[in-house]
Parts: C-alpha cells; sequence; structure tokens
C-alpha cells in the first residue's frame, strides 16, 4: 500500500508541475498594424537566354504591394532607382524609402521566372529572394528565399502570390 501511495504522490506532483505552465504570451508580428512598407520595383531575374526574366520584377513588385495591402501593412510601390536587371544595395533601398517617408522597406530581385505553354507538361518556376529592411536604422528584420514550380494550367504569378501570401502572414505573425 505505501508503495501505491508514493507512486500516486509522484505522478500528482508531476501533473502539478506539468500543468501549472501559463498561457502562452500572444507573440507581436514583426511590423506593427498599419505599419507602412515601400516595396521597391524588384530586380529582374538575369537567366541567360530566358525570355521571362523580362519584366518578371515589376510582375511580382505588384503581387508583393498588393497582397501586403490586403492585411494589417501598407504597401505602396516605388520606382527602381536603377535598370531592372541591376542590382540595388540595401542600403540604397533605405535611403530611397528614407527620402520618401516610410518606416520599412521591400528590396529583393526575381531569381528565376519561367512561363510554359499550355499542355506542354513542363512546369511553371518562380524563385525571389527578398529583405524587409526597418529604415530608422537600416536593420534586416526578416528575409526570405523562396522557389517553387507548379503545374503547367498554373502560373509564375500564382506561386508568387502564394509566397507573397507567406510573407505577408509572417509579417503580421498570422
Amino acid at each position: 500500500m505505501k508503495t501505491y501511495v508514493r507512486i500516486l504522490g509522484c505522478a500528482s506532483a508531476f501533473l502539478a508541475v506539468a500543468c501549472s505552465h501559463s498561457q502562452p504570451k500572444p507573440r507581436e508580428p514583426k511590423m506593427p498594424d498599419g505599419s507602412r512598407i515601400a516595396v521597391i520595383g524588384m530586380r529582374d531575374c538575369v537567366i541567360a537566354g530566358q525570355d521571362d526574366c523580362s519584366n518578371s520584377g515589376q510582375i511580382a513588385t505588384l503581387i508583393f504591394a498588393n497582397t501586403l495591402n490586403d492585411g494589417r501593412l501598407q504597401a505602396v510601390t516605388l520606382d527602381r532607382t536603377v535598370g531592372p536587371k541591376e542590382a540595388l544595395s540595401d542600403d540604397a533601398a533605405v535611403a530611397y524609402a528614407k527620402s520618401k517617408g516610410y518606416a520599412y522597406v521591400l528590396n529583393g530581385e526575381m531569381t528565376d521566372f519561367y512561363r510554359v505553354a499550355a499542355m506542354t507538361f513542363r512546369k511553371e518556376r518562380a524563385a525571389v529572394s527578398l529583405r524587409v529592411i526597418r529604415v530608422a536604422d537600416g536593420a534586416v528584420i526578416e528575409s526570405y528565399s523562396d522557389d517553387g514550380t507548379a503545374n503547367n494550367l498554373s502560373s509564375p504569378e500564382k506561386i508568387i502570390a502564394g509566397f507573397a501570401g507567406d510573407v505577408r502572414d509572417d509579417l503580421e505573425d498570422n
């Protein structure tokens, strides 16, 4: 009988400790509600001989800005200060966004964008690399790099829209 009481006593002590944890506090979003973010035109992908790369940065920029606006953030597109295939440093992006009065800036580049003809049974592709930077101190608060493929009944735009939704949810901590 004493053994049973000891085991029950240990089990009770274990349950008391295991159940006494407080509820986790909700995490703060990476960007406060209503934050204004400048989405600078992304660089086109630069894959030699891949014609679909032309204008891929502008397509992605519009998708990201529209998707970020669907949430609790306020996104505005800004034109690139360099050509569509030239790199734009994060420092230059911060200075540009600061001159326009934004608290955050999204700077990035398309690394792949491939559209296939219907019924060719090849895969649509899209890849992006980007950084979200706090303008006040130039700190990268988050960086993302993603690539995806989809069947030829989809599109690179739909792949990018999926990436953009993931970024929005992460920044808003959904």
